[in-house]
């Protein structure tokens, strides 16, 4: 009410000032000889003047009314009366009259509307910014901060959302496709007309860049779903592929050694029988590997640490690769003292049996492989190579599952490309490191890490 009576007043002084000014301005062109048709001009020019400042139809009205008894007491004979005699000054007053009143309610119209215009574009600005805003938020939490952001820019309110909300109803509703996704509580006074439009505009954004959170979250767990079932499908067909190849052979062996047993030679029943040997030892190693995984995908992998004489798991895992080896020039370089190691001793014995196997399967025979173990402010563990190298192609995702190097050879053991990511996931449960480099001229050179003392 203060704010409307201040406004009444000010309209007013306009009024009168503008009054004072037409009547001045008439007064005297009236003693430079200028006719009243002439005169009655000016005062709606006043007319005009006063429903521009006042933007008011009721000012302007006013206005008129006033304009026409200033210019009958002044200008109409009987001078300095409010009578009229003559016919042409009642028709002059009739039609001024009229005349203001209309152009006054059209120009303070005219004026309302341009203002109204001038307001809905600023709304719209403010509206544009709003939606642009969002944009750039991603995350729920980003989105929430972005839309209190935006309310107190631009409506100077502060707000508390409340996300999944289901108790009753506090403030300003967020709705999706799916329902009400939260609620907008103001912290101050209620939100006067222009705010509730900004209010409301922000929260219709906020439902749309939550739910297209929702959709991308929604799509991220497609796409993560399609790709373990692709590692599954490859899993699957890279066991039944390497599972065929051994159980043929030791099936073929077995059938020959059953068949033949007595015209074969000691020579040949001894080779079928290391073959079967050798393929149910790499049989126990891929069932090994494959429970391995299964273990560290499930997050159960259980770490049994006790001081280990890294001797005995080096010894151990020589033992169980000195067939896949028996046919390359080993070399295994120790420490000259005892060193003993915090460590899973199965595990990492494991670990350097899925390395040394690595290296046999991808060096001809004949080749060099070596098995070094270094004692300082941490363990070192070498295995180098003469093999063809890592490829370019996969050397960026080696330790990753399922990666293989694809060879023309049709059979044989290609493996399931489990041993390396399996190894990988051993040290780094330790809190070592992993890693691979060339081993110049030729080959390669896997290396693992392992603190010496136990961390606390």
């Amino acid at each position: 009410m203060a704010v409307g009576g201040c406004d009444t007043l000010k309209n007013a002084v306009k009024t009168v000032l503008i009054m004072c000014l037409v009547t001045g301005l008439s007064i005297f062109t009236g003693h430079m000889g200028v006719e009243n048709e002439s005169t009655i001009m000016i005062f709606l020019l006043g007319v005009l003047f006063t429903a521009v400042l006042t933007s008011s139809r009721r000012w302007a009205i006013c206005a008129a009314l006033l304009c026409a008894l200033l210019f009958n007491f002044l200008f109409t004979r009987p001078l300095y009366s409010f009578l009229i005699y003559g016919t042409n000054d009642l028709m002059l007053l009739l039609f001024f009259l009229i005349t203001g009143i209309v152009s006054g309610t059209i120009t303070s119209r005219l004026q309302n509307e341009m203002r109204l215009a001038a307001q809905n574009e600023h709304t719209a600005w403010i509206l544009y910014r709003i939606a642009s805003g969002f944009l750039s938020a991603s995350g729920r939490e980003n989105v929430v901060k972005k839309a209190e952001f935006l309310l107190k820019k631009y409506t100077g309110l502060s707000c508390t959302i409340h996300l999944d909300w289901k108790g009753p109803k506090k403030g300003f509703g967020i709705n999706g496709g799916n329902g009400t996704l939260g609620m907008m509580e103001i912290k101050e006074e209620e939100p006067d007309n222009s705010q509730l439009l900004i209010v409301k505009a922000i929260c219709t954004q906020l439902g749309i860049a939550l739910e297209r959170e929702r959709l991308v979250a929604d799509r991220e767990k497609i796409r993560l779903a399609m790709g373990r079932e692709q590692q599954r499908s490859i899993f699957l067909r890279s066991v039944a592929h390497d599972l065929r190849s051994p159980l043929t052979a030791i099936s073929g062996a077995g059938n020959l050694l059953a068949d033949s047993y007595d015209i074969l030679s000691e020579s040949e029943r001894r080779k079928l029988a290391v073959d079967i040997s050798e393929e149910i030892v790499w049989l126990t190693g891929l069932v090994e590997n494959i429970l391995s995984m299964t273990r560290i995908s499930e997050k159960k992998l259980v770490l049994h640490k006790q001081d280990e004489v890294i001797d005995d798991v080096v010894g151990e895992a020589v033992k169980q690769t000195e067939r896949l080896l028996r046919n390359r020039h080993f070399e295994v370089k120790l420490p000259d003292d005892v060193v003993t190691v915090p460590m899973d001793g199965k595990l990492i014995a494991q670990v350097i049996i899925n390395l040394l196997e690595n290296a046999a399967r991808h060096t001809p025979p004949d080749s060099a492989i070596s098995l070094t173990v270094e004692a300082g402010r941490h363990l070192t563990v070498s295995v180098a190579d003469t093999g063809d190298g890592i490829p370019d192609a996969i050397r960026s995702r080696l330790f990753e599952r399922y990666v293989t190097q694809e060879k023309d050879i049709v059979d044989g053991h290609k493996g399931l490309g489990l041993g390396l990511s399996i190894c990988k996931a051993i040290v780094e449960a330790h809190g070592g490191q992993i890693s691979v480099t060339d081993n110049i001229p030729k080959g390669s050179v896997f290396t693992f890490t392992l603190p010496m003392e136990e961390n606390l």
